[in-house]
């Protein structure tokens, strides 16, 4: 079962069917037993075979697995040989229980052993009869008939014997790797996909945020053009009490001539015109103090502005560069998932 934890591929959990098609095994192990001229079965991590037993012995279908005492032992020696075989990480060479030459192919994918590849039922020499008999006695099967189907298996050259295993591990484990890199890429390629989704969103908020600050910017510029026009209005009403100031003061110093030449009678008329003559320096005096300010203020006005030009442009440049990132990181999480689904199709 294909066990996925923290973006890994758990090979603890991993099982031969998952990386290996089991018909696509049992045709090569039918044909590399008849080839060789050997048995083959595969077994699981637990044991269990997940291939039908290919070009097995009469010795050994018709006579040692044919009772329970006989079962186990085989059972125990596939347990034993596949063990061997993962200590070193190659194939194991070895006689079983009842003295034929057997051999096991480890399937490791990244040090861990999924399984393994039996293979043998054959003699590098003559049985032994007296070893056969005694082998019948133990687990109670005829001894004349097992030594029979013994003198009838095949007995094949020592150096065959490990060509052939060699063969073996070399081109299960080849499936085996290819089968785990293609469920590998399915994996890399479902979270590079995943990401590519996530950046996409990510992109569209940054590009949605990029487009509310240029609004917020255009806002802002169109703001203070709004400001540096009322300066200008103000600007405008002060000259005009300026006008009426100097207006003021000359009627005053009208006044304050008038009431000269009236002497006696034109005193009150001069206090008058005094505070007339007073309250128009005033408001002149007040009219330039706040043009003084109005300038200032225009002067800031006009340095905001440029600086809000400024970010205003670099605001569109980076909105106008995030809408194209997203449209990149959108076409990009297509590939990834048209990649996606070209692997899971193949």
């Amino acid at each position: 079962m294909i066990s996925i934890t923290n973006e890994k591929i758990d090979l603890q959990k991993l099982e031969i069917e998952d990386i290996i098609d089991i018909p696509t095994l049992q045709k090569f192990l039918d044909n590399f037993a008849i080839g060789m001229n050997c048995a083959a079965v595969s077994v699981n991590r637990s044991g269990q075979e997940i291939t039908k037993p290919s070009h097995y012995r009469p010795f050994c279908s018709a006579y040692i697995h044919s009772n329970s005492k006989g079962d186990n032992r085989c059972a125990e020696c596939h347990s034993y040989f596949g063990t061997e075989a993962a200590k070193l990480g190659k194939p194991y060479i070895g006689k079983c229980h009842a003295g034929l030459i057997d051999f096991s192919a480890p399937i490791i994918i990244q040090g861990e052993l999924l399984g393994t590849v039996l293979g043998g039922q054959i003699l590098d020499k003559a049985p032994n009869e007296a070893a056969i008999r005694q082998v019948a006695r133990e687990i109670d099967l005829p001894e004349d008939e097992l030594y029979m189907a013994a003198k009838k298996i095949d007995i094949v050259n020592s150096h065959n014997i490990e060509a052939a295993a060699e063969v073996l591990f070399i081109v299960v484990n080849t499936l085996a790797q290819e089968g785990y890199g293609r469920i590998e890429t399915e994996l890399l390629s479902t979270i590079l996909a995943n990401n590519f989704v996530e950046i996409s969103k990510t992109v569209e908020i940054l590009a949605e945020s990029a487009q509310t600050i240029t609004s917020n910017q255009q806002d802002l510029y169109t703001e203070i053009s709004e400001i540096r026009a009322v300066t200008s209005e103000i600007e405008q009403v002060l000259n005009s009490i300026t006008k009426v100031a100097n207006t003021t003061k000359l009627i005053g110093l009208n006044a304050s001539i008038e009431a000269a030449r009236l002497g006696n009678n034109g005193r009150v008329f001069a206090v008058v015109a005094s505070d007339i003559q007073k309250l128009s320096e005033h408001t002149k005096s007040t009219t330039m103090h706040i043009n003084n300010l109005n300038s200032k203020i225009n002067e800031k006005i006009s340095s905001t502005e440029l600086n809000s030009r400024k970010t205003l442009e670099i605001t569109e440049d980076q909105s106008a560069a995030m809408e194209e990132l997203s449209a990149t990181a959108q076409n990009s999480a297509e590939l990834a998932e048209r990649l996606k689904a070209f692997i899971e199709s193949n």
